[in-house]
Formats: C-alpha cells, structure tokens, sequence
C-alpha cells in the first residue's frame, strides 16, 4: 500500500514561502493535495495571499496545480522585483530516439509538467546530443528535470501517446488569441506591446503590463491589472491578448 505522502499530511507554507523567497524564480513544491478541487483552491488563494499570510502581499507569488503521484501538487515561486521572471510555458517539443522497429528520430510535444510529481522540466534547458548507431549518426534533446525525477525516451514517446498535446506554431502566445484586424501604431500603447511580444517568444501579460509602465503608459497598465488581468492567478493570458485589447478599445 502506498504511504501518505508527508506534504499531504502536513504541508509547511511558512517554510515552502521563505525557501522561495530565497530563489526568486523558481519553482517549489508547497504541498499535495488528495483531490484536484483542494489543490486548485490552494493555487488560486497563493497570488491572493487569500488565507494564507504566508504568501504577502497579494502579488508576491505565483501558484499553479498539477497531478501528482500522491495527489494533486501545488507549485509555487516568489517573483516580487523589477525584473520580469521567465513563464513557464504549457508544452515543450523535443526529439527524441525510437527503437520499435530500428533505429530513428521522432519529435513529440509534452507538458512542461513532470508526469511524476507535476514540477516544471527542463523545458529551457535543452540540449542536443548527436550519437551513433547501426552504422548512422543521429541527434536527439536532452534535458534535465529540476525535481530529479528523469524522462527516458520510452516514457517520453509513451506520454505522447497516452496524452497528445498539439505541437506549438511559431509563437507560443498566437494560441487561442485573437487576431488583430489592422495594425496598431508603433508608438500606441498596444503597439508597444505587440513589437516586443514578436521579439520575445511566450512573453505573458504581467511582463507587458511591466512593460507598459516603463513605456509612460501607466494608466493603461493599471487597467490592464484592474479589468484584464483578474481571475487569471495562473498567468494564461499572453502579451498579444494585452495587445487585442487594448487596440480594440478595452482601455478606452
């Protein structure tokens, strides 16, 4: 029978804040949950601080949940400061090496998420290596896992199999985004933020409403906060979201 898992039993938010606060950035395993309802509360309340003191101030922190082993995990990071902290983007594509029937090269597209414990992977820190077998040479991804837990290619191409994720397009933050009918003006609050959006690949909201505060548009960043950015503790909203909004009048 499969033990309790400790952070289920007791998890330690005043410990698990401060260890993040040490690590601005990255990600920390703050407990686990038995069912996905309790676990998705938890996330939620994080960037709030919503009875959890732990976490203050509101803003301080962001959390996300995902299935676990033992459960349902949430993750957290401490990402107060001036400087925008990477995303953590919903998938990775990678290559990875096949022998079913030969030798071969198959690209797939994973979560980002350990299939283990729901930590971040090594999404941002691929690597490729080239071996050689049956006489050709071939080249592959690697990457490590930040919670220790490893990916092998037979469990990789499995997880693709059992759980298909759509291999993202050219930029990650097009996906369910509307179209911008005509182009805003470079100068424009939302043309600010699409040019940079185009140079920084998975650039999300909170990193454009930074950005729009340092443009001289604060007005138009504090609306974005107040009337866009709500409900959305997770981070889903992307860059060019901000920038279909605000072109399409939503700052007005």
């Amino acid at each position: 029978m499969k033990s309790r898992s400790v952070f289920r039993a007791r998890p330690d938010h005043v410990a698990v804040a401060t260890a993040a606060r040490g690590r601005r950035g990255v990600w920390f395993l703050a407990g686990v949950y038995a069912t996905v309802d309790s676990a998705s509360s938890r996330a939620r309340h994080v960037p709030k601080c919503k009875g959890m003191p732990a976490y203050a101030p509101a803003g301080a922190f962001e959390a996300y949940h995902a299935r676990h082993d033992d459960g349902y995990a949430v993750w957290v990071r401490y990402v107060a400061g001036d400087q925008p902290v990477p995303e953590l983007p919903d998938r990775m594509t990678v290559r990875v090496c096949r022998r079913e029937s030969g030798v071969g090269i198959v690209t797939v597209t994973v979560s980002t998420r350990c299939p283990v414990c729901g930590g971040p992977r090594g999404f941002d820190a691929i690597e490729e290596y080239r071996f050689r077998e049956a006489g050709a040479w071939f080249t592959a991804d690697d990457w490590i896992n930040r919670c220790g837990h490893i990916d092998n290619a037979q469990a990789v191409l499995r997880e693709s199999r059992e759980r298909p994720l759509p291999a993202p397009g050219r930029d990650l933050t097009a996906i369910d985004c509307p179209v911008i009918p005509e182009p805003p003006a470079p100068d424009s609050p939302a043309g600010v933020v699409l040019a940079a959006a185009a140079n920084w690949r998975g650039m999300r909201a909170r990193a454009a409403v930074k950005l729009l505060d340092e443009s001289g548009f604060s007005r138009e960043a504090e609306l974005v906060r107040a009337e866009l950015l709500v409900g959305d503790s997770r981070g889903y909203k992307s860059a060019r979201e901000v920038a279909h909004w605000l072109h399409t009048g939503g700052a007005s």
